[in-house]
């Protein structure tokens, strides 16, 4: 049985509002179920920042402490509260807020998942198990869209809510979808594309109030296509399969979902494949990698998708070890590391290797300590990659986690990390608006991460 959060700790953080008399902020510490955060620290320290990241006040004592009071601030707008427990100077729980504002009428109650960093725990579950659900970033928290429950495809979606750490319904597709893809457009709109039923719109549009079904030259049957946001505001597909069959197509969209074009074919029939910019810059193109062809070997070569050209052409780059069901994920550097996957004989790949997308080359790099496809690569906010999940050797979902730190060594290198509380393949990870992530899918309940 999944385990919600077991406990809500209040810790009364007096804030004394400058000129305007005394308000209390209620800081409610939401604390999963299990080991205690609080457990072994030494002390807690809290800190109030302002809507620029500046400290406006700063409180630190001893571990136990029910109550800190800042020095005096004035109200404001968009602050942030950053709790954190320390043992001998290293932090080993931490909890920050969402945005929030401060008046002197209104003082604010503020919740604050508060967890041992570098650890998943569960959080509140979806009240439906989805397999094959999109799952994307939305607004401050997540939702968790279609997907198929007892071998029926759903139209229902839910947003979980960073506040109350709980699952609640959210806009209804207008066609129930499993397999299908989502990218998030600049104006907030979900463009949802796939996984439907023959006769079914094969695009929507959802928005936060209802769902539009859009005209599509695509079949709305597609699944293991690729989807990304190009530099120019438009949308690419490319690839999948449907009835089985993996496909060379490709669309572009545009206009928010109104218009659908179909794009000269690449050169390679790809399902399973990833679509990547190769870079941050403005008009760089998209990549794609690897993929299943049409006979079910995976394919070497990379494709690259010019914008302003709507063509696929020959990137000039070929892996070092073709694959499918991978990840690749940009680093720092510009690199982009390839992670995991299946390879000819459909067994998981270990190796990775990263495309250099300026020199033209793709070289091996460190292998995993699992091998693993059908996992989730995460860029977290020390530079690192987070690798959680996947399908093992045995066709198992894994809970093994591990993180691959680009400075390990001359090409970085793969160490174990915390793992997941339940295993999942096929998954998510969604930024929420507290810095945690949440994770979601390819197996039962819902997970929070707390990062490093």
């Amino acid at each position: 049985m999944t385990r919600a959060p077991a406990d809500v700790r209040a810790l009364a953080l007096v804030l004394l509002l400058g000129g305007c008399g005394n308000g209390a902020i209620d800081v409610q510490l939401r604390v999963p179920g299990g080991d205690h955060p609080l457990a072994g620290a030494d002390h807690v320290a809290v800190t109030l920042r302002d809507g620029a990241g500046a400290t406006l006040a700063f409180a630190r004592s001893a571990g136990r402490a029910q109550a800190l009071t800042l020095a005096p601030v004035v109200a404001g707008d968009g602050y942030t509260v950053e709790v954190d427990a320390t043992f001998n100077g290293d932090v080993i729980a931490r909890g920050r807020s969402c945005r929030f504002d401060v008046s002197a009428s209104k003082p604010p109650a503020v919740p604050v998942w508060f967890s041992r960093v570098g650890r998943f725990a569960l959080t509140s579950a979806p009240a439906v198990a989805r397999e094959q659900a999109v799952a994307i970033a939305w607004g401050d928290g997540a939702l968790v869209v279609g997907g198929a429950s007892g071998g029926s495809a759903l139209a229902s979606t839910e947003l979980y809510d960073v506040p109350s750490a709980t699952f609640g319904a959210g806009p209804l597709l207008t066609t129930p979808r499993a397999g299908a893809r989502a990218v998030l457009l600049a104006d907030g709109t979900a463009l949802v594309i796939g996984g439907a039923a023959k006769g079914a719109p094969a695009l929507e549009a959802l928005t936060a109030a209802h769902s539009t079904p859009e005209p599509a030259g695509l079949s709305p049957e597609i699944v293991e296509h690729v989807a990304a946001l190009a530099s120019d505001g438009s949308v690419v597909v490319a690839g999948g399969r449907v009835g089985g069959v993996a496909l060379p197509d490709a669309w572009r969209i545009t206009d928010g979902g109104a218009s659908v074009g179909a794009l000269p074919p690449m050169a390679h029939a790809r399902a399973g494949a990833t679509l990547i910019s190769a870079s941050s810059d403005a008009f760089a193109p998209l990549l794609v990698v690897g993929g299943l062809d049409e006979t079910g070997a995976p394919v070497a070569e990379i494709e690259t998708f010019d914008p302003r050209a709507g063509v696929f052409a020959d990137g000039g780059i070929a892996l070092a070890t073709p694959r499918a069901d991978h990840t690749v994920t940009r680093l720092p550097t510009g690199l982009l590391l390839v992670v995991g996957g299946v390879d000819a004989g459909g067994a998981p790949i270990a190796g990775a290797e990263v495309i250099d997308p300026v020199n033209h080359v793709a070289r091996p790099v460190a292998s995993l300590r699992t091998a693993r496809s059908h996992h989730v690569a995460t860029m977290l906010p020390s530079g690192r990659v987070l690798v959680t999940g996947g399908l093992g050797a045995d066709g198992a979902p894994l809970a093994d986690a591990e993180i691959f730190d680009p400075e390990l060594g001359p090409e970085g290198d793969f160490v174990p990390t915390a793992p997941l509380d339940t295993p999942r393949a096929d998954h998510a990870l969604l930024p929420l608006c507290d810095g945690t992530w949440l994770v979601v899918g390819g197996g039962p309940g819902a997970e929070i991460y707390n990062p490093l």
